[in-house]
């Protein structure tokens, strides 16, 4: 709703051995001859380091974050096939709170039986504020040191032309919480659910239209997913999830773009503190607004200079 974006700028950098014109050939696109990575990545198989700036007030205000991301790109078979590149990322993070955290991830595809996979390793050490009402004092900050390891394996096969999809995730995280205020947080935490694990099993469909899925310009992505945590799934805790995730994009001109996204959450009874629903905006600290239910629209507009 408040996520604006006004430019995007790309910057890249060729280290090599080969000639002053291939190196200038190679980061040049072949219809405009304007700066791009494409055939660095298709025919060098490098890596893009992206660097992040957080902002989160959650977490400090300000940090940095560098991911590390190589590519593998597949050739399509034909207009209506394409097939998604491999990609393998490592990245960390740190910011002014003292809270980091570093993690890797693996992308790739079998195009021959249609299956995507998505697996994840990380560790965050996170000083993090949570909100509650309490009587009389209205609303109050909590901090708590948030210490979890998580893994998470994504499974989903090609149902129609790689635009649909039906997939199995399963995440799992094993949380340390501590927390250093008076008796009064207590009652409105449950002390069981500072040191658990949680391992969810989802099931969803996804419908995903989109140009690209890195920097969209037409086209709109569907997801719908439905978890669940029990013992069986390596969860102390017994609760139900539900997601509704929903993007378009428009172009109305060829130098600006429409990006609409509307995104629905719900949980059951039963749940950690730390796994409601929250509101994700622009300027509105992490886990401030949580509830059973949140639902949630924005808009960016993209102005390509």
């Amino acid at each position: 709703m408040r996520r604006i974006i006004f430019l995007v700028v790309s910057v890249g950098i060729l280290i090599g051995s080969t000639q002053a014109q291939e190196k200038k050939a190679v980061l040049r696109d072949t219809l405009d001859n304007r700066l791009d990575l494409s055939d660095y990545l298709v025919n060098l198989h490098g890596f893009v380091p992206v660097p992040f700036i957080i902002s989160e007030p959650a977490l400090g205000n300000f940090g940095g974050a560098l991911a590390l991301v190589f590519m593998t790109p597949k050739k399509s078979a034909g207009k209506d096939q394409f097939r998604f590149p491999d990609i393998t990322g490592i990245a960390g993070m740190y910011t002014l709170n003292n809270s980091w955290g570093a993690g890797v991830l693996r992308q790739g595809s079998f195009p021959k039986i249609g299956m995507r996979y998505t697996a994840a390793l990380g560790y965050v050490d996170a000083n993090m504020n949570f909100y509650r009402e309490v009587p009389v004092i209205g609303e109050k900050e909590f901090l708590f040191n948030m210490t979890p390891w998580f893994a998470m394996l994504d499974l989903s096969e090609n149902l129609y032309k790689n635009k649909v999809f039906a997939g199995l995730r399963y995440q799992f995280a094993g949380m340390n919480a501590s927390y250093d205020f008076s008796p009064l947080g207590d009652s409105l935490f449950e002390a069981e659910e500072f040191d658990d694990n949680l391992g969810t099993l989802g099931l969803y469909g996804e419908w995903d239209n989109r140009n690209s899925i890195f920097t969209p310009d037409e086209g709109f992505r569907i997801k719908a997913t439905a978890n669940i945590a029990r013992s069986f799934t390596g969860s102390d805790s017994d609760l139900e999830r539900y997601e509704l995730f929903t993007t378009v994009f428009l172009q109305p001109t060829t130098w600006w773009v429409c990006g609409l996204k509307a995104e629905g959450m719900a949980v059951s009874n039963g749940s950690p503190f730390y796994y409601y629903p929250f509101l994700i905006m622009r300027g509105i600290p992490m886990m401030r607004y949580q509830g059973q239910a949140t639902l949630l629209f924005e808009t960016e507009q993209r102005f390509d200079v």
